[in-house]
């Protein structure tokens, strides 16, 4: 007669789904307690109280790699700052120099950047007075070497609005500069270039070198008659090639 074993089959079956059960939650709690070490699913932090005490790795917050942008400075300024009061002076005590004392102005008014024709358009380093008159139109200016404070050259023009004489000569080159110069220099040579004849005297003297002359260009029908004068200092750049105080 064969033995009854179900019981025993039935205890098998019971105790192999408990361990699949414990194994499964143990499972479980394994990989909580992973996922809370390494801060993915933190369980602690749901119970604070009840769970505290499990290992969790520390946080370290990470930097970035992050370099602020430098602010862009503003460009320098490239323009040379001239000694303005050292250039009036200096223009100023030329013109009392040079000039006729019964036709000097008796208020030189001094401008930089100022050109020949009285407009404010000339370069940095160009200093000048500008006087109309019903006789002439008196020009003078004073130059620093460019990019410092060391004098250039000073010249003076005086434009005449009534001689209508069409080619420059010597006697009238001498005639002229006598009126409106102090001590100019005896003109006797003169030549014609292109649409401009003058006459001039360009020497080498104690500050550098002088020219005083007479320039009659044409334009239209109607001759434009000037009388000029000029010094270039021994310092400036392009004393050793300067032959005349007029370029035709």
């Amino acid at each position: 007669m064969e033995e009854y074993q179900a019981p025993v089959e039935q205890n098998k079956t019971q105790t192999v789904s408990r361990l699949k059960i414990f194994l499964a939650i143990l499972f479980i709690l394994l990989l909580l307690g992973v996922l809370n070490y390494f801060n993915i699913f933190s369980i602690s932090n749901f119970f604070p109280k009840q769970l505290d005490w499990l290992p969790r790795q520390a946080v370290v917050q990470k930097k970035l790699l992050y370099t602020p942008a430098k602010p862009t400075l503003a460009p320098t300024s490239a323009v040379f700052n001239y000694d303005t009061e050292k250039a009036k002076t200096l223009l100023v005590q030329y013109v009392k120099d040079v000039i006729n004392p019964n036709i000097i102005p008796a208020n030189i008014e001094i401008k930089q950047e100022l050109d020949q024709d009285g407009k404010v358009e000339g370069p940095t380093y160009q200093f000048g007075s500008f006087l109309n008159t019903k006789d002439y139109i008196l020009s003078t200016n004073f130059r620093y070497e460019e990019g410092n404070n060391l004098p250039n050259g000073y010249g003076i023009i005086f434009k005449l609005t009534s001689i209508t004489q069409a080619t420059a000569t010597a006697s009238l080159a001498n005639q002229l500069l006598s009126n409106y110069f102090k001590n100019p220099f005896f003109v006797s040579n003169c030549q014609t270039k292109q649409t401009m004849s003058y006459c001039e005297n360009f020497q080498i003297t104690d500050n550098g070198k002088t020219g005083y002359g007479i320039a009659i260009a044409k334009q239209n029908t109607k001759p434009i008659v000037i009388l000029f004068n000029c010094t270039v200092l021994k310092n400036s750049t392009n004393y050793s090639s300067l032959t005349s105080c007029v370029s035709p």
